[in-house]
């Protein structure tokens, strides 16, 4: 019986990464030039922002403050008002606001976070959620 070849007449698998040795004349196509030539490219002048225009950024978190993923139970109305709220906060834009910069429930999270550090609370005092709510007079 005649030994049959597994890839054909295509060589072994090691000969396709080869480069051409430096003896080997490489085959390239020639480079062909356009027929027209191109005008040059113009760019326009950027109209000057005035500051009323410019947009500040949001302030980055520390490099040490990375985010973390909290599992937390909030009443179901609750949810519906921090999506319905995050959801109204984004319709008053006029025009679209880049993904990193839209509100959604996780910021309104955040900043309720954040009333509560900057909160004149003595938080030696509380004890429950009940003192939590006296103290803030909720």
């Amino acid at each position: 019986m005649p030994e049959r070849k597994r890839m054909g007449a295509m060589g072994k698998l090691s000969d396709f990464g080869k480069t051409n040795t430096p003896g080997q004349p490489t085959k390239q196509a020639p480079v062909q030039q356009p027929l027209v030539e191109q005008p040059p490219v113009v760019e326009e002048p950027q109209p000057e922002l005035s500051p009323q225009t410019i947009e500040t950024p949001a302030p980055k978190p520390q490099p040490e403050d990375k985010l973390t993923t909290v599992n937390i139970k909030i009443y179901r109305s609750q949810h519906e008002w921090l999506n319905d709220t995050a959801r109204q906060v984004r319709d008053n834009n006029e025009t679209p606001v880049p993904a990193g910069d839209r509100v959604y429930p996780q910021h309104l999270i955040q900043t309720a976070i954040e009333m509560l550090r900057s909160a004149d609370v003595d938080w030696t005092q509380v004890k429950n959620t009940e003192d939590l709510k006296r103290f803030l007079n909720l």
